[in-house]
């Protein structure tokens, strides 16, 4: 689970926000209704009960109520066996034992075709809820992990190196002052560079049921944080920042935990067969929003997608995963009423190389599809299919710029300039209508 941690001062009155030690006697109920004994005593500062007000109302800068997931698909998807250009006799050269035929594809038209595994993208295409971007790169790839989604997190260029993260920008320029921290929620281990803001909006936290405040080592915990919250104003910047935090930390544990619980999540939510984590993960995310969390951007990763070695069948049951879940998903937001305030976006840092390799894998590459699920896409094909034929050392080149579904993300869906937030004119990719 990720620590929100606040700062090296916090270890003197023992305190840090990250997912609750069940060990440790403290749940959060417990930490809650200590919570509500400072505040009786008039220790709880101004700010918690303004912010308790706010909570309840919609959150500025975003449009509508309107809800972007994102599902990372690390390690390097292989586009060329993800949409396959099946017609292309320079798929089945580079490809004689990877290349996939016959009752391995499902056809979307005479020239590209899923993987037979997708079975559940097929379904979301065939409904007219399914939006293919082909050949999304950028220019001059890298083909390191760590630094194309670095590019991918900061939609930066490839010569920039940016600190903040395009979603931590969002956050900046267009939320109110009023947005809690968990506006941003990411469902796994680590806080996404693209969260990274000046403000620090966003959390992570793998079990909303185990989000929450843990005391530290300190025997008087409880004392120390009375006494930090025991004036209107401390007088003191960084003191005043550390109440502000841990008040943060309050709120922002009792309201996912009662999200949760709405959302019916408090035994572990609703399981969907073949998907595997992804379809968990994706299942909480539902079940936040059924709770009307006061999250308007869940970012969600699924691993193993790194094939250098004995791809075929691992490959193919990585994508059924996927493809399971995000059907279910969809189904799970329609049931719930819940599907027309959300659109999903699938991406992963890179594809494979056009040639597989001598160990029955593919290597790092570059171009690959993105996917972009919901009520309000523009459904079908978008951009080309990159050549297999003229490219780039072996690798295909891209035909669509990602930062420019990006950019359609945020006018089309949010209705924000994305100049503000890109840091450029971005011609946007009309797959969101």
């Amino acid at each position: 689970m990720l620590r929100h941690t606040m700062k090296n001062d916090t270890e003197d009155i023992g305190m840090r926000l990250e997912g609750i030690d069940m060990r440790s006697g403290m749940t959060r109920r417990d930490f809650m209704t200590n919570a509500a004994v400072f505040s009786a005593m008039g220790m709880a500062p101004q700010f918690l009960t303004n912010t308790v007000e706010a909570a309840a109302r919609s959150i500025e800068g975003f449009q509508d109520d309107r809800i972007l997931v994102v599902l990372q698909l690390s390690g390097g998807n292989d586009g060329l066996n993800t949409l396959v250009p099946f017609n292309d006799d320079a798929y089945y050269r580079g490809r004689p034992r990877l290349a996939l035929k016959g009752d391995q594809l499902l056809k979307l038209n005479d020239d590209v075709a899923f993987n037979a595994s997708l079975t559940g993208l097929k379904g979301l295409y065939d409904d007219g809820q399914l939006a293919i971007v082909q050949g999304a790169g950028y220019p001059n790839p890298d083909r390191s992990h760590f630094r194309s989604m670095e590019i991918w997190h900061t939609a930066s260029g490839s010569d920039e190196y940016l600190g903040s993260g395009w979603i931590g920008r969002y956050f900046d320029n267009n939320c109110s002052a009023e947005a809690r921290p968990q506006v941003g929620v990411s469902l796994g281990k680590e806080r996404p560079q693209a969260f990274s803001g000046t403000r620090g909006l966003g959390v992570s936290f793998e079990n909303p049921n185990m989000y929450g405040w843990q005391p530290g080592e300190a025997a008087a915990t409880a004392e120390n944080f009375a006494r930090v919250n025991a004036s209107e104003t401390a007088g003191n910047e960084n003191l005043d920042f550390l109440r502000h935090v841990t008040s943060n930390a309050i709120m922002s544990s009792r309201e996912v935990g009662d999200a949760a619980e709405r959302g019916g999540m408090s035994n572990g939510g609703r399981w969907v067969d073949g998907a595997g984590q992804v379809g968990r993960t994706l299942n909480g995310v539902a079940g936040l929003i059924k709770g009307n969390l006061a999250t308007r951007i869940f970012y969600v990763s699924a691993g193993g997608f790194d094939t250098h070695a004995n791809q075929s069948g691992q490959h193919d049951n990585l994508l059924r995963q996927v493809g399971n879940s995000l059907a279910a998903f969809q189904d799970q937001l329609k049931r719930d009423g819940t599907s027309d305030r959300v659109l999903t976006m699938v991406f992963s840092e890179f594809g494979r190389r056009v040639a597989e390799n001598g160990s029955g894998g593919t290597d790092h590459g570059t171009a690959a599809p993105m996917f972009l699920v919901g009520d309000s896409v523009n459904p079908g094909l978008h951009g080309a299919m990159p050549s297999l034929v003229n490219l780039d050392g072996g690798d295909l080149i891209h035909t669509v710029d990602f930062r420019s579904v990006y950019a359609n993300v945020l006018e089309g869906w949010f209705g924000v300039d994305a100049r503000q937030v890109l840091g450029r004119a971005i011609a946007p990719l009309r797959v969101v209508v």
